[in-house]
Parts: structure tokens; C-alpha cells; sequence
């Protein structure tokens, strides 16, 4: 049959650049304890459409499915509370409850030969999105874009905001009712992980980075090396790993918040508009095996104007294949 000769062909492509693409929306906020967050999937959704309409990128929109939305767990009728005792992580039962939903619906997409793409939300969908990649592969790579590590534990978290604790779940690290969302899946390895855009790390996820495991590239590295040299070195490591398939995270807080405001943990110093363009661009001309995606933290409340949304919707489309080649 002709569909499963296109499953086939895009099993093992990168579907940055080809195939259906699938968006799975999730309105998640008690991950970063901050309301306006769960209403960045849905803009990101409108916008990214009506932002291919009007620039007239008819076969991009054609690839886009119609969105899934998974509900997310709320706090009810009280507001987000930030307090809470040490070691503790806020709203950790409902958060890791409402992940198999979310896990099963980027495992079906994926499957089905679409391109998951998760749209946030704050980062904590990370905990569904990385399980449900996992299950469909034998070795699943990840690339982690963000200003911050997100490898903390309950015990090291100075906030106890699971947004923070996605990747270090993912890896086997974390109480068990997170990590045991990753049972039954090849395990995801630190070796097969790597980060990019670092500038805000709390004191032990910096002690875990220097173990070693985990390959990282701070602003500062950027700065250094420069961002080319970075980024094709990232692409060769996650190449190098022999996965076959690569799971990418991208949290808008690494781009400066002179860029996108409409953030909820904004660190200066970040990446502009073209680099992070230009990292989009090799990432979706790479040889890799992207089948999943993530595009988390957009808070509209913090930016009323829509200048933040607009931002995040014209650099999805730039990873998903817009150009003006």
C-alpha cells in the first residue's frame, strides 16, 4: 500500500524536513508553578498556522495534522502556590499521572511515520514526550536546548518545580513515580544526551555535568568555539551515538529575553533570532533521525503584545521547513 511505503521511507529520515507532522498539544503549568504557561500550546498551534497561510507555504501547511490536545492536570480552584518544604517536588503525583496520555499519543505518531511534535506547556511534558519516543525506538538520542539543565531531583531542585526535572527523570535519576515512567523502554543514555545553550545551572545539576556523561555546551562554550562549530560538533556526537532516532527539546528560555519576554524562568545572554535560526536549520538539513520534538515555556501572559508568540511560531516554522530559499 502506498502509505506504508511512505511510513517506510520516513522511518529513517529526518522528519524535521519530511513527512506528516503531528502536534500534540499540552497545557501543562503546575510543572513551572507559573499560569499563563498552559496557554502556549494552543497560541503556538494558531499562530504557527496562520503564519504559513500568510507567507504561503501551502505544502509545509498540508503536512500539519490537525492537533491532538491531551488534557493537563490543573490545581483546581487555588492558585499556583510556590511554597513548599524542602526536598519536595510541587505537584509531583498529579504531573506524573497525567503523562501516559501524553506518552501514548507522540508513541502513535511517531509510529504512524508523523514528526511528535509537542507543544507546551511548560517543560515537565518532557517526562511524556521522552517516554513515548523511547518506546518506539531500540536507542533513542536526545538533544536538550535550553538555558537551564533540567536534571535536578526533588533533593537538589532549590524551587521544587518539576519543569526542572524532566531530563534528569528520563535518565534514571528522580523519585520513583517519574523514573517509572520509563519502564519497560530501552533505558536513555547520559552518553546519548546532549545540551546546548546552558547559562543558568543549579550546584548539582553543575555536579552532575561534571561527571562527564553528559556532553553540554554552555553560552560561554558558544561564545568560544563559535556556534557553527558547536552545533556541527553536537550533531556528530548524537550521529556518532548510533541511535536510530533522535528526540529534540527545544525551551524557548534560551532564547534572549530581549527576543521573546514571554517566558517564565528568563536568563539574559541567550541566543539571538539568527542563531537560533541558523541552529534550526542544520539541525532540520542534518542526517539525523528526528522523529520527535518539543517546543515548551511560551507564556503568553507575560507578553501581551504577541511579539513572543510571533517569535516562537516563525522559528517553529524554520525547524519544521519554512525558508526563503
Amino acid at each position: 500500500m502506498e502509505s506504508d511505503r511512505i511510513r517506510e521511507a520516513v522511518a529513517t529520515t529526518n522528519r524535521l524536513k519530511a513527512g506528516p507532522i503531528q502536534p500534540v498539544c499540552f497545557p501543562l503549568a503546575l510543572g513551572a508553578v507559573r499560569a499563563g504557561v498552559e496557554l502556549g500550546a494552543a497560541a503556538l498551534d494558531d499562530a504557527l498556522r496562520a503564519r504559513l497561510i500568510r507567507r504561503g507555504f501551502p505544502d509545509l501547511l498540508n503536512r500539519l495534522r490537525p492537533a491532538i490536545t491531551i488534557p493537563a492536570p490543573q490545581a483546581g480552584d487555588e492558585p499556583l502556590d510556590g511554597r513548599r518544604r524542602p526536598g519536595e517536588a510541587m505537584y509531583l503525583d498529579e504531573i506524573a499521572a497525567s503523562m501516559p496520555p501524553l506518552a501514548s499519543a507522540v508513541a502513535d505518531a511517531i509510529r504512524d511515520g508523523a514528526l511528535a511534535l509537542a507543544l507546551g506547556g511548560d517543560h515537565a511534558l518532557s517526562l511524556g514526550t521522552l517516554a513515548g519516543a523511547a518506546a518506539t525506538a531500540e536507542r533513542l538520542a536526545v538533544l536538550w536546548i535550553d538555558a537551564h539543565g533540567d536534571i535536578n531531583t526533588p533533593e537538589t531542585s532549590p524551587s521544587g518545580h518539576v519543569h526542572g526535572m524532566p531530563l534528569a527523570a528520563a535518565l534514571g535519576r528522580g523519585p520513583s513515580v517519574l523514573t517509572d515512567l520509563f519502564a519497560g523502554t530501552p533505558p536513555i543514555r547520559p552518553e546519548d544526551t546532549v545540551m546546548l545553550g546552558l547559562r543558568d545551572l543549579d550546584p548539582g545539576e553543575r555536579a552532575w555535568l561534571a561527571e562527564g556523561t553528559i556532553h553540554y555546551a554552555t553560552m560561554a562554550h558558544i561564545d568560544d568555539r563559535g556556534l557553527d562549530a558547536t552545533i556541527a560538533d553536537a550533531i556528530d556526537r548524537l550521529r556518532a551515538s548510533g541511535a536510530d532516532a533522535v528526540h529534540v527539546s527545544f525551551d524557548l528560555d534560551v532564547l534572549d529575553p530581549l527576543l521573546l519576554p514571554g517566558t517564565g524562568t528568563r536568563v539574559y545572554g541567550g541566543l539571538t533570532f539568527r542563531e537560533a535560526a541558523r541552529l534550526l536549520r542544520m539541525l532540520r538539513d542534518s542526517d539525523l533521525p528526528i522523529r520527535s520534538l518539543d517546543w515548551v515555556e511560551l507564556n503568553p501572559a507575560l507578553d501581551p503584545s504577541g511579539g513572543s508568540t510571533a517569535v516562537a511560531a516563525e522559528l517553529l516554522a524554520i525547524a519544521l521547513g519554512e525558508t526563503t530559499d
